[in-house]
Protein backbone atom coordinates (compact mmCIF):
# COMPACT_ATOMS: atom_id res chain seq x y z
CA UNK A 1 0.00 0.00 0.00
CA UNK A 2 1.37 3.33 -1.06
CA UNK A 3 -1.35 5.29 0.54
CA UNK A 4 -1.42 5.51 4.29
CA UNK A 5 -5.42 6.29 3.77
CA UNK A 6 -5.77 2.97 2.37
CA UNK A 7 -4.61 0.62 5.36
CA UNK A 8 -7.25 -1.83 6.32
CA UNK A 9 -8.70 -1.76 9.96
CA UNK A 10 -6.79 -3.93 11.60
CA UNK A 11 -3.48 -3.80 9.55
CA UNK A 12 -1.19 -2.89 12.18
CA UNK A 13 -1.71 -6.19 14.45
CA UNK A 14 0.42 -8.04 11.61
CA UNK A 15 3.39 -6.08 12.41
CA UNK A 16 5.96 -7.00 15.19
CA UNK A 17 6.30 -3.92 16.75
CA UNK A 18 2.30 -4.31 17.36
CA UNK A 19 2.89 -8.22 19.15
CA UNK A 20 5.24 -6.58 21.12
CA UNK A 21 2.75 -3.90 22.64
CA UNK A 22 0.51 -6.41 22.89
CA UNK A 23 2.80 -8.79 24.70
CA UNK A 24 3.93 -5.87 26.75
CA UNK A 25 0.25 -5.14 27.84
CA UNK A 26 0.23 -8.35 29.18
CA UNK A 27 2.64 -8.36 31.17
CA UNK A 28 1.52 -5.11 32.31
CA UNK A 29 -1.60 -6.54 33.43
CA UNK A 30 0.12 -9.10 35.59
CA UNK A 31 1.90 -6.14 37.47
CA UNK A 32 -1.46 -4.23 37.88
CA UNK A 33 -2.31 -7.25 39.87
CA UNK A 34 0.06 -7.05 42.30
CA UNK A 35 -0.39 -3.58 43.10
CA UNK A 36 -2.56 -3.29 46.15
CA UNK A 37 -5.81 -1.74 46.48
CA UNK A 38 -4.76 1.18 48.38
CA UNK A 39 -2.26 1.85 45.96
CA UNK A 40 -4.74 3.23 43.27
CA UNK A 41 -2.64 6.17 42.18
CA UNK A 42 0.41 4.60 41.12
CA UNK A 43 -2.16 1.92 39.62
CA UNK A 44 -3.97 4.23 37.71
CA UNK A 45 -0.57 5.93 35.70
CA UNK A 46 0.70 2.93 34.76
CA UNK A 47 -2.79 1.60 33.42
CA UNK A 48 -2.96 4.84 31.56
CA UNK A 49 0.60 5.24 30.68
CA UNK A 50 0.44 1.35 29.62
CA UNK A 51 -3.05 2.16 27.29
CA UNK A 52 -1.17 5.45 26.17
CA UNK A 53 1.54 2.81 24.40
CA UNK A 54 -1.27 1.71 21.97
CA UNK A 55 -3.59 3.69 21.50
CA UNK A 56 -0.74 6.18 20.21
CA UNK A 57 0.29 3.71 17.96
CA UNK A 58 -3.00 2.98 16.57
CA UNK A 59 -3.61 6.40 16.43
CA UNK A 60 -0.42 6.59 14.51
CA UNK A 61 -1.14 4.09 12.00
CA UNK A 62 -4.06 5.02 10.87
CA UNK A 63 -3.35 8.90 11.03
CA UNK A 64 -3.27 8.97 6.88
CA UNK A 65 0.16 10.95 6.57
CA UNK A 66 4.00 10.07 7.67
CA UNK A 67 4.72 13.12 9.56
CA UNK A 68 1.58 12.23 12.00
CA UNK A 69 2.40 8.95 12.29
CA UNK A 70 6.33 9.74 13.27
CA UNK A 71 4.80 11.99 15.81
CA UNK A 72 2.53 9.27 17.13
CA UNK A 73 5.39 7.04 17.31
CA UNK A 74 6.80 9.15 19.17
CA UNK A 75 4.35 10.23 21.46
CA UNK A 76 3.69 6.02 21.96
CA UNK A 77 7.93 5.18 22.97
CA UNK A 78 7.48 8.19 25.51
CA UNK A 79 4.58 6.62 27.22
CA UNK A 80 6.59 2.73 27.39
CA UNK A 81 9.24 4.96 28.99
CA UNK A 82 7.18 5.77 31.69
CA UNK A 83 5.35 2.63 31.70
CA UNK A 84 8.85 1.29 32.30
CA UNK A 85 10.06 3.57 34.97
CA UNK A 86 6.62 3.72 36.92
CA UNK A 87 6.89 0.02 37.19
CA UNK A 88 10.25 -0.37 38.36
CA UNK A 89 9.52 2.12 40.88
CA UNK A 90 6.40 -0.51 42.21
CA UNK A 91 8.93 -3.97 41.46
CA UNK A 92 11.61 -1.44 43.95
CA UNK A 93 8.83 -1.34 46.69
CA UNK A 94 8.47 -5.02 46.56
CA UNK A 95 5.02 -5.08 45.17
CA UNK A 96 5.91 -8.01 42.69
CA UNK A 97 8.73 -10.75 41.83
CA UNK A 98 12.22 -10.38 40.46
CA UNK A 99 10.99 -13.06 37.81
CA UNK A 100 7.96 -10.84 36.51
CA UNK A 101 9.87 -7.89 36.74
CA UNK A 102 12.65 -9.52 33.99
CA UNK A 103 10.15 -10.48 32.19
CA UNK A 104 8.73 -6.90 32.18
CA UNK A 105 12.18 -5.18 31.57
CA UNK A 106 12.73 -7.47 28.42
CA UNK A 107 9.85 -6.80 26.91
CA UNK A 108 9.60 -2.88 27.61
CA UNK A 109 12.98 -2.73 26.06
CA UNK A 110 12.71 -4.54 23.00
CA UNK A 111 9.56 -2.20 22.56
CA UNK A 112 10.96 0.67 22.63
CA UNK A 113 13.72 -0.72 20.72
CA UNK A 114 11.04 -2.32 17.92
CA UNK A 115 8.75 1.50 18.17
CA UNK A 116 12.00 3.50 17.53
CA UNK A 117 12.73 1.05 14.57
CA UNK A 118 9.62 1.68 12.84
CA UNK A 119 9.92 5.84 13.34
CA UNK A 120 13.72 5.60 11.80
CA UNK A 121 12.36 3.27 9.22
CA UNK A 122 9.60 6.00 8.39
CA UNK A 123 11.89 9.17 8.96
CA UNK A 124 13.95 7.37 6.11
CA UNK A 125 11.04 7.02 3.66
CA UNK A 126 10.07 10.24 4.20
CA UNK A 127 13.43 11.64 3.68
CA UNK A 128 13.25 9.78 0.49
CA UNK A 129 9.76 11.06 -0.47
Amino acid sequence: MNNLNEKNLGGHTKMIVWQSIEQLDDIVQEILQCIPKTKYKIYNQIESSNDSVAANFVEGYYAGSLGEYIKFLKYSRRSCAEVFARSRRVYKHKYFEEKLYLKFEERCVKTMYLIDRTRQALEKKRLQS
